[in-house]
């Protein structure tokens, strides 16, 4: 719906939908100046001035200006924008696809289609991505949970994730929706497979038991957050959007906030392939890529190598937490995914320093080590650089 929204400002744009237009099962969080800059602001309900991290020992309060959207509603102002400028939005079920004399004919169970160019968002499960044998890794944030009726008022539910600190390393994410209803769930990684979110639905179902014994559940929310890498990041006359093409970045995933800050830009560069005609596999391959940043790739797989330090030291995620709280107000850069070299270069240092490398190296993977320690010696030399340089003036 986002990309749906840009592009049909400048193209006749067809929309296939296989659940119900406009909605969604899953439950999104921004931040105010994210929503006033892609005009979301009629979409939020709740506003909070941080996130909070909850380990078993320590908590951080990571400080923003914070929204929760209505999931539903950012959907519907996309698809609204789209309709409004001439697009079709349709219910119909995907089937497959072939290419013909540059263009790319699909087929739903309704109808066939004929278009220049299909984006491909249909996620980790898409047809195409199967059939083509596409997916080199996958992994994921598996998600279960519900919209549950508040109950006590006076202790109002914060933006907040905690751990259960079991074997599986679950989390349990808080959005508060409204005064009378909260979005909670269970989430947990999973590695070389996108996992069920029904698995997570007992242990879900004990921590409402003890968060909120006296909740009625009014709606499901349930899914994935897939990250990974792709063999492919297009086919000529296809291109691949959201968690279809998972790479985007890799090690973070195609959440939506992702999504928010990346769907301009990919239109953007749509339209620029669009009006030259150059539909090809590699060009669109140059549009996919041109949505990543190498630097918080790597950063992100240092954080990845990192917890697994975390999950299975004494302290779960207390180490994790203390190293938010080194970073202090600095670390909503994480969170927002807005981490220059400078900023990540102080993050790894201080994460260094937090966790030490002659502690935790019996933790992390063999063939992460190597890399995690070169990446910590670059950055130490161009801070010691930067020191210099400092001292000279």
């Amino acid at each position: 719906m986002s990309s749906a929204a840009e592009l049909s400002k400048n193209f006749k744009v067809l929309v296939l939908e296989k659940e119900k237009p406009g909605t969604t099962r899953s439950t999104w969080y921004s931040y105010e100046d994210r929503a006033k800059k892609y005009q979301l602001e009629d979409a939020i309900v709740v506003r909070t001035s941080y996130i909070k991290f909850t380990a078993p020992t320590t908590e951080h309060l990571m400080k923003d200006d914070c929204v929760i959207f209505d999931h539903n509603k950012v959907l519907e102002i996309w698809m609204e924008r789209a309709i409004a400028n001439g697009a079709e939005v349709k219910n119909e079920i995907f089937i497959s696809y072939k290419n013909t004399r540059n263009q790319v004919s699909v087929k739903t169970n309704k109808g066939t289609y004929q278009a220049r160019l299909l984006v491909d968002s249909m996620g980790i499960t898409s047809p195409i991505l199967a059939s083509n044998n596409l997916i080199r890794r996958k992994d994921a944030w598996v998600i279960y949970g519900a919209t549950m009726t508040n109950v006590d008022f006076e202790n109002p539910y914060q933006l907040e994730y905690l751990p259960l600190n079991d074997e599986d390393n679950t989390y349990i994410g808080i959005h508060p929706h409204s005064d009378t209803e909260t979005n909670i769930y269970a989430f947990k990684g999973q590695k070389n497979t996108i996992g069920n979110p029904e698995e997570l639905k007992n242990k879900f179902e004990a921590a409402i038991r003890k968060i909120q014994p006296n909740a009625k559940k009014i709606n499901s929310l349930k899914g994935t957050i897939v990250s990974g890498t792709l063999k492919k990041y297009a086919l000529d006359n296809v291109i691949f959007f959201g968690s279809s093409g998972m790479l985007n970045p890799d090690g973070c995933g195609m959440g939506f906030n992702q999504i928010l800050m990346k769907h301009q830009e990919f239109a953007s560069a749509i339209k620029n392939v669009m009006k030259t005609d150059t539909l090809d596999q590699k060009s669109l391959e140059k549009v996919a890529f041109s949505l990543k940043d190498q630097e918080i790739i790597n950063f992100q797989k240092i954080i990845g190598a990192f917890s697994l330090y975390f999950i299975r030291s004494k302290g779960k995620w207390d180490g994790g937490v203390k190293w938010l709280n080194a970073m202090g107000e600095d670390s909503k850069y994480w969170m927002r995914n807005e981490m220059t070299l400078d900023w990540i270069r102080s993050a790894n240092l201080s994460l260094n320093n937090v966790i030490p490398l002659k502690d935790s190296y019996k933790m992390i993977p063999f063939n992460d080590f190597f890399f995690i320690l070169g990446q910590l010696i670059r950055f130490k030399l161009k801070s010691i650089r930067s020191d210099l340089k400092k001292a000279a003036r």
